[in-house]
C-alpha cells in the first residue's frame, strides 16, 4: 500500500494486486459514503492513515476538513482542551478561545490514530462525543453540537485491551461499527514488485531523474525479505536508491544485514552464542522499531519504566 497521502481531495492511491489489499479497498469504498465509525487495524507502516484518507475522499464530507491526530502524542492533562476546546481564562495559559480538534473537524472527519493510547479515564468523555455528537469546552460546561465523523486507527489489539481492562468495552463497540484490517506486507509479497515500480516512478519524478531499474535477482531478495516496517520501510528503501546513487544489489545486501538485528537467534535456529547485553540491545531495538520509536510505547512493550528504558538507550548508544 502506498504510504503517500495526498492533501488534495483526489482518492489516495492504495497500490497492490493481492486479494488481501483488494478486499481492503473494496470494503473502504463500500462504507465511505456512510457516516459510521470505522476502526482501521494494522501494523505500523501498513498505511492506516492512507485508508482513512480514502474513506474521507469518497465521502460526502470531502469538502470539509480531514484532521488526523496521533493520540499517543496528546497528554492526559491537555486531552479535554485539545479535543473539546476551551474558553479564554479557563486555566493558566488559556489566553484565547480554542475550538479543539472535534469542532475543527465539524462537517468533516477526525482520524484518531493510535486510539488505543487514549488514557482510560478520558475514554468516557470521547464516548459521549461519539454518542451525542456534542462537546463541552473546558471552562464552558454547555453542550455544543457537532457533525463530525470519527475514524480510528491502531496497531494494537483493542479486543485484547478490552479483556485486560485497559480499553473501555463500550467505546470499542462504538468505534468498531466497521473494522478494516490491513495485512502486513510480508503476508502479501505479490504486492512488492508493484510497490517498487510505483515508488520508483514517484521518486524519479521528485528527484528529476530516470527510474532506477531494480534487477530480477534483487526483486527476488526483496520479495523474500520480511519488511518489519511494512510499506513505510519499502518506500524508504526505494528512496535510498535515488538519494544515494548506490546499486540496488548493494542496498539490498545492506537491508538484509540491517534486519539481522531484529532477528531472534533462537527462532531462526542460529547457533552463535548471544551475550546478555546483545540480547538486551536487540530487544530494545525491536521494540523501538515496532513502536515507531515512541519511547513511552516501547517501554510499555518491554514492561519497564520509561526512565529505565532511557538509561538503557544511553548504555547501548541508541540515542
Amino acid at each position: 500500500m502506498a504510504d503517500i497521502a495526498p492533501r488534495s481531495t483526489d482518492s489516495p492511491n492504495i497500490v497492490g494486486v493481492s486479494e488481501a489489499i483488494t478486499q481492503v479497498v473494496r470494503l473502504a469504498d463500500n462504507v465511505a459514503e456512510s457516516d459510521c465509525s470505522v476502526l482501521i487495524e494494522g501494523e505500523s507502516g501498513t498505511g492506516k492513515e492512507l485508508v482513512a484518507r480514502r474513506l474521507w475522499s469518497k465521502s460526502r464530507r470531502v469538502e470539509r476538513p480531514f484532521i488526523p491526530v496521533n493520540c499517543a502524542g496528546v497528554s492526559e492533562a491537555l486531552f479535554e482542551s485539545q479535543f473539546f476546546g476551551h474558553v479564554r481564562g479557563s486555566f493558566t495559559g488559556a489566553e484565547q478561545d480554542m475550538l479543539g480538534l472535534v469542532r475543527s473537524a465539524d462537517g468533516g472527519t477526525l482520524f484518531l490514530d493510535e486510539v488505543g493510547e487514549i488514557p482510560l479515564k478520558m475514554q468516557p468523555k470521547l464516548l459521549r462525543v461519539l454518542q451525542e455528537q456534542e462537546v463541552m469546552p473546558v471552562g464552558k460546561p454547555v453542550p455544543i453540537g457537532v457533525d463530525t465523523r470519527f475514524l480510528a486507527g491502531t496497531n494494537r489489539n483493542l479486543a485484547e485491551m478490552v479483556r485486560q481492562g485497559s480499553f473501555r468495552r463500550d467505546l470499542y463497540y462504538r468505534l468498531n461499527i466497521v473494522r478494516i484490517v490491513i495485512p502486513p506486507l510480508r503476508q502479501r509479497n505479490e504486492d512488492i514488485p508493484v510497490l517498487l515500480d510505483y515508488f520508483g516512478a514517484h521518486l524519479a519524478d521528485r528527484y528529476h531523474c530516470p527510474p532506477v531499474e531494480v534487477p530480477a535477482d534483487v526483486r527476488k531478495v526483496l520479495m523474500e525479505y520480511p519488511w518489519p516496517g511494512n510499506v513505510r520501510e519499502l518506500a524508504s528503501w526505494v528512496e535510498r536508491l535515488y538519494a544515494t546513487g548506490l546499486e540496488p544489489e548493494i542496498l539490498a545486501e545492506m537491508l538484509v544485514a540491517e534486519n539481522s538485528v531484529f532477528q531472534d537467534d533462537f527462532a531462526t535456529g542460529a547457533a552463535d552464542t548471544v551475550t546478555l547485553d546483545q540480547a538486551e540491545r536487540r530487544a530494545i531495538v525491536r521494540a523501538l522499531d515496532e513502536c515507531d520509536f515512541n519511547q513511552r510505547k516501547a517501554a510499555r512493550m518491554l514492561q519497564v519504566h520509561r526512565a529505565t528504558l532511557a538509561r538503557k538507550l544511553k548504555k547501548h548508544k541508541l540515542t
